[in-house]
């Protein structure tokens, strides 16, 4: 069974869709939403509202989250005319916020069940998927032939227990990522509220921290991982080498876990901003990055969402660089190619079976689909406009 990465990386059923929405040129693709970005104040529930992540199965079938203004699990299916078919597949909609007290869901309907603020989304090799139900405090499972919904970690109350126990009698504190790692066989979650990266073994269950000692603060260079704080800990994502890739969302920057220990790759100062591209990644600022994810040379694909952009991150030579919108500004204009396009807080970033960037354009309520851009040189700065920082999803 091919891994998650690989899967992403070539031809599946599909990408000849893919192909056909988006011509082999650099041309931008709205699959899902308008073009003009966010049209309406309320949340229509016939659209989907403020994606937050996206994946693909192994039937290249593309699966999505929405956030608090939907609460909804997504697929995508090719449809007659090259248009994408949107079918809500878990979840009631309706709109909630951080903070709301959430009884017990005792739903066992799928249309029925209440998810609050999910964050990311991940297929397993066996079409399992999983959802980051974060004010839940949870991940929960969708089994796509059985058409049911199962909580696999957490127990839906905020707290920190349950290391090398049970997953599901372990307590999480706002679990923003479930991304898998590279075998398929566990499961990355970032908690982040206590602080730590965590990890589900698939098959026994059972969940370990992988980094973060609960402290929030900045990671101390060459620290055994478990033994340091982590400032926001929000999203991972792991390497064919084993080399884990964590975003830090307080921390407005990027960091490896290697060989146990830790080491900062993109922004070591820690602070807010947009600067660097072209250059190396330590000395680049970010900006409340939300989003990581692998491309096919294993660069890594960041979401800096408050600097309304996609960026890129290459270890074979430490530099980063500019891939999509125009940041440090945000905006609705969709151009010819992912550079001169827009985005509005993008959030989930990957790959599409035909090696297309794929981004969920969270506050236009949109996602787009385009060509990535081969490396470039060094392109001007602008400085950052004044409030640029990180914002608590």
């Amino acid at each position: 069974m091919p891994s998650p990465v690989s899967r992403r990386c070539f031809s599946t059923a599909l990408a000849a869709w893919l192909v056909a929405a988006a011509p082999c040129s650099a041309e931008v693709q709205v699959l899902v939403g308008s073009p003009a970005g966010r049209t309406t104040k309320e949340p229509d529930p016939t659209l989907v509202n403020e994606p937050f992540a996206i994946a693909f199965d192994r039937d290249g079938r593309m699966y999505g989250v929405e956030y608090t203004r939907g609460n909804r699990l997504f697929r995508i299916t090719p449809a007659a005319e090259k248009h994408a078919a949107v079918e809500f597949v878990a979840g009631t909609f309706h709109v909630s916020s951080n903070g709301d007290q959430f009884p017990p869901d005792t739903a066992t309907h799928l249309k029925k069940v209440q998810f609050h603020g999910l964050h990311d989304v991940a297929v397993g090799p066996d079409g399992t998927v999983y959802v980051a139900d974060t004010f839940r405090h949870r991940i929960q499972a969708f089994d796509p032939e059985r058409n049911t919904v199962r909580p696999v970690a957490g127990t839906g109350v905020a707290g920190f227990s349950g290391d090398g126990g049970p997953a599901a009698t372990a307590a999480f504190n706002q679990a923003y990522c479930s991304s898998l790692t590279a075998d398929g066989k566990s499961l990355l979650v970032a908690d982040i509220k206590n602080a730590r990266l965590r990890r589900i073994d698939l098959a026994s269950g059972t969940v370990t921290t992988v980094a973060g000692n609960g402290q929030s603060g900045k990671p101390i260079d060459g620290a055994q991982a478990t033994e340091t704080p982590l400032a926001g800990p929000r999203a991972a994502c792991q390497a064919k080498d084993g080399t884990i890739y964590l975003a830090l969302r307080e921390g407005n920057a990027l960091i490896e876990i290697k060989d146990g220990t830790i080491r900062t790759v993109v922004n070591e100062s820690g602070k807010a901003g947009y600067a660097g591209d072209g250059g190396p990644g330590r000395d680049a600022l970010l900006a409340g990055p939300k989003y990581v994810s692998l491309d096919c040379e294993g660069r890594v694909l960041i979401a800096d969402t408050e600097n309304h952009c996609i960026r890129r991150y290459d270890p074979a030579n430490g530099r980063i660089e500019l891939v999509a919108g125009m940041p440090p500004r945000g905006g609705t204009t969709v151009g010819p190619d992912l550079l001169s396009t827009q985005l509005m807080r993008p959030h989930g970033a990957c790959l599409d079976p035909a090696g297309r960037l794929v981004i969920a354009d969270s506050d236009n309520d949109r996602i787009l689909v385009g060509v990535p851009p081969k490396s470039r040189a060094a392109v001007p700065i602008a400085p950052p406009p004044a409030g640029t920082g990180n914002s608590p999803d």
